[in-house]
């Protein structure tokens, strides 16, 4: 007979046990997927508001709960949405001490993506009831106690706004931890709808009725409230910025700029107390399903933001690299999958000898005979030119500087250049752009262009079968995931996600799992983008030791978790 602990141990070592529950074996491969170490993790302090409207509701509840539970070994505790505890109580010193080691104290959070699964952040990473016993927490050094823990939603909103845990003991675990979770969570409910205000009721009345009657995603903005479906949850829609915009509308045939991606549209209804707007409701027009543009109400506006920039866009940019190919040399640079390769070919035309600087070294000799051969004929196209050394670099400048092709005419010269976002060509790869004189054009990363995705995604989905198409909350994840590999991961991931649907609607389930986290992430400023890239830089040169990357980046290891988190580094 197994036990919990040998599923643990086998699970470290590689394999998948049997026997356990699913639900913690789910949450094991989330935890392994976000590098939580089993042996040692560092539970992240994270300044916290303990003075929240959630906690004036919930604290006297919890207390209440307390007095109860004087004689037991448990403890009580409560952590606002994002896992950090808030206020905790402990029934006797010995546990208090157990649990101060395991920092399951105010402003430390459990998010499970830092410390792997736990009922805290399970709980908030499923929505549901989480019961983790012992040997069932991922990291080793908690397999001494069980928690019990669930979400409490607000009545209103159905947003979660904290969650509910029971600590004891692995020994002392009971079946009756969780009829206290269940309970503390009813009270804190009804406590919290006998407290919603008139407008919150409209608004919720409202969001309802749209419900209803809608076929897309939908949500209710107002003043510090957002009411959303799952499909408009999924789109990572921002409150302020969309009821700053909202109202100011003074009519109904006002037309606004919503802070939606490009290729979404939404109709906006205004919800009035009176006179004045108190809210509004947009449903999102699903890009699989358009609503014809006959028949809308006064009341109801379409609005689109503005198109993506050209800078995205790769056929002006291997237009703007024929142009300059037409002149003289032309290299394109950019990260590694951006798509160099296709610009230049497309910039370049059928015909050119291609070339990879990868294999110059098997056979230096063979492979400046192909140059040559290349440029007589009119085109030559060097991949990867940075590999080259200076050596090869001056044989290079000094053939094509020297050969005519059979026309007499220049040959056409096109490079590709592997540069990380923001960095100067390395040394050789600096030299060979100088000596040829060759014009530049870069290829900026997927992640630099959010709204392209979505058609570049569309483009690749064509590809894999007739008929397939996004749903909302897919294009919603796919504009907000990083994507470290560009187009060469965005083509991979569009391919099995087209294998694995059922049916012909690609949605985010399909999608991989790094991708469909994502996507409930807005999307970065290139500011953050660049302090994001720093950090991860920094976290490798130091093999993830957040101590040392904390010193070196001049901030605290505070500050450094809550980065880390912030872009799910």
């Amino acid at each position: 007979m197994t036990t919990r602990g040998d599923d643990w141990e086998r699970f470290q070592s590689g394999e998948e046990p049997s026997g356990l529950r699913h639900e913690v074996l789910t949450s094991w491969r989330r935890s392994r997927f976000s590098g939580v170490d089993p042996e040692h993790v560092d539970v992240p302090y994270i300044e916290t508001d303990l003075d929240t409207q959630f906690a004036r509701v919930a604290v006297p509840i919890m207390s209440g709960m307390a007095e109860l539970l004087v004689g037991d070994s448990s403890c009580l505790a409560l952590a606002d949405a994002s896992g950090s505890v808030i206020w905790r109580w402990v029934s006797e010193p010995m546990l208090r001490d157990t649990l101060d080691e395991l920092s399951v104290v105010e402003h430390f959070n459990f998010g499970e993506e830092h410390v792997g699964t736990n009922g805290l952040g399970t709980a908030l990473e499923t929505g549901a009831l989480a019961v983790v016993r012992g040997s069932e927490h991922y990291v080793h050094r908690f397999h001494d106690v069980t928690c019990v823990a669930a979400p409490v939603r607000h009545p209103i909103t159905r947003r979660i706004a904290g969650a509910v845990n029971v600590t004891c003991r692995a020994a002392d675990t009971n079946s009756l931890l969780t009829v206290v979770v269940r309970k503390l969570v009813e009270e804190i409910r009804v406590a919290m709808s006998d407290m919603a205000t008139g407008r919150e009721r409209r608004l919720l009345s409202a969001f309802l009725q749209e419900q209803r009657l809608g076929s897309g995603p939908i949500a209710v903005i107002g003043d510090n409230l957002i009411i959303t479906d799952q499909r408009a949850a999924d789109l990572g829609l921002d409150r302020l910025d969309l009821w700053d915009e909202l109202r100011a509308l003074r009519g109904n045939g006002d037309r606004i700029s919503l802070g939606l991606p490009a290729d979404l549209t939404a109709t906006v209804r205004l919800v009035r107390d009176g006179g004045t707007p108190t809210g509004a409701v947009l449903t999102v027009d699903d890009p699989a399903d358009p609503p014809a543009a006959a028949g809308a109400t006064a009341a109801v506006r379409r609005a689109r933001r503005p198109p993506a920039a050209a800078g995205g866009d790769r056929t002006a940019i291997a237009a703007r690299a024929a142009d300059l190919a037409g002149t003289g040399p032309v290299a394109v640079l950019g990260e590694a999958g951006t798509g160099r390769t296709t610009v230049l070919r497309t910039a370049m035309g059928d015909g050119a000898e291609v070339l990879d600087a990868a294999t110059h070294r098997l056979d230096p000799a063979g492979w400046i005979a192909r140059l040559r051969r290349g440029a007589a004929r009119g085109a030559v196209v060097v991949r990867h030119a940075e590999l080259l050394d200076t050596a090869a670099v001056r044989t290079v400048t000094a053939v094509l500087g020297e050969v005519l092709a059979d026309d007499g005419t220049r040959p056409r010269v096109g490079l590709t250049v592997t540069v990380a976002e923001g960095e100067p060509p390395a040394s050789a790869a600096a030299l060979l752009l100088d000596g040829l004189a060759a014009s530049v054009v870069p290829v900026p990363p997927l992640r630099r262009t959010p709204d392209v995705i979505a058609d570049l995604a569309r483009g690749e989905l064509r590809r894999h079968g007739d008929g397939l198409t996004f749903t909302a909350d897919a294009l919603a994840a796919l504009r907000r995931y990083h994507w470290p590999g560009n187009l060469a991961e965005l083509a991979r991931v569009v391919r099995d996600a087209a294998r694995d649907a059922d049916g012909p609607a690609v949605g985010a389930a399909d999608l991989g799992p790094g991708v469909r986290y994502a996507g409930g992430r807005r999307a970065l400023t290139p500011l953050e983008t660049a302090e994001a890239s720093v950090i991860a830089a920094v976290l490798r040169e130091h093999d993830g030791n957040k101590s040392t990357a904390a010193r070196e980046l001049g901030i605290s290891r505070t500050a450094l978790y809550s980065k880390i988190r912030l872009y799910r580094l």
